[in-house]
């Protein structure tokens, strides 16, 4: 069997290969186990016509099993669109959570780097939600189709009680009233770091009772906080630098959603600090 792995800059779904032309082709994608695939309705491929002709022919393997599509509810947003165990429709097709997660890993190096290359301007960058938008595509924009786009369903994650409702009108104004209320007081420098702990806290703890994006949230809140922590010549943290101590930071989250209470944050973010002092020091010390 022939497979064409598609480059990430094409956006197109996965392996891929075709059977005969014209009005009978058609086109398959590979599937979870070898051997199997599955077809992708045609509203829902990125290419236009033009550019699926202009692609590499791939040959039909020989006695193909087509198997069920495993994405779900085509007729909804891309951001509904789900495999049976909840993995998302991603450009690259991935079936397996491992894969999505080494994806994922990529895409918070990308999202750093670019708020590291931020830091070269000369002047602190003010956080606006425009660059949230932009620390976001880095961040999942060779994954996901809709990077940067604030979200359109109901959120809730892992098997705990907190659900992130989809307000009447939509996410823009809170997060209008988040660039007003909290971003415009950027860009923030102080020699003090108890005092840029406290506004990391803030803009992590309103950032995250918001969640306006479908996935990444919680690495977008910690780019954000690394943006403000280098701008105050502090060391970036580890974005799954959360997952330590899950219950604390859950506890600390919920504080800031329910009583905008952000001193669990910042407590968290200055003990982040010092681990990531200590990673520091022992990379100088080797």
């Amino acid at each position: 069997m022939s497979r064409v792995a598609w480059r990430w800059s094409e956006r197109d779904f996965g392996f891929r290969f075709r059977t005969s032309f014209g009005s009978t082709r058609g086109e398959y994608y590979q599937g979870k186990e070898p051997g199997t695939f599955y077809s992708v309705p045609a509203k829902h491929r990125k290419f236009s016509k033009k550019r699926l002709e202009e692609l590499e022919y791939v040959q039909n393997p020989v006695s193909p099993q087509i198997v069920p599509t495993p994405w779900l509810d085509y007729d909804l947003d891309w951001e509904r669109v789900t495999t049976s165990d909840g993995i998302l429709l991603n450009y690259a097709g991935c079936l397996e959570l491992q894969e999505i997660h080494r994806r994922e890993d990529e895409g918070v190096a990308r999202a750093m780097e670019f708020v590291v290359n931020m830091l070269d301007q000369g002047e602190p960058v003010e956080l606006s939600t425009d660059l949230i938008r932009q620390i976001h595509i880095e961040l999942m924009g060779a994954i996901y189709p809709f990077a940067g786009a604030w979200r359109t369903v109901q959120l809730h994650k892992g098997d705990g009680p907190t659900k992130w409702p989809l307000p009447p009108a939509g996410i823009e104004p809170f997060m209008d009233a988040f660039e007003r209320e909290v971003l415009a007081q950027s860009p923030f420098i102080s020699a003090v770091n108890a005092e840029v702990f406290d506004y990391v806290g803030q803009v992590m703890g309103e950032f995250l009772a918001i969640h306006p994006f479908r996935e990444g949230n919680g690495r977008t809140a910690f780019i954000l906080g690394n943006l403000l922590l280098m701008q105050n010549d502090l060391l970036p943290l580890d974005v799954y630098d959360r997952l330590v101590d899950e219950a604390r930071y859950f506890s600390a989250c919920e504080d800031a959603r329910i009583h905008k209470n952000y001193t669990s944050l910042a407590a968290l973010v200055s003990s982040w600090q010092e681990a990531a002092q200590v990673r520091w020091e022992s990379v100088r010390g080797q």
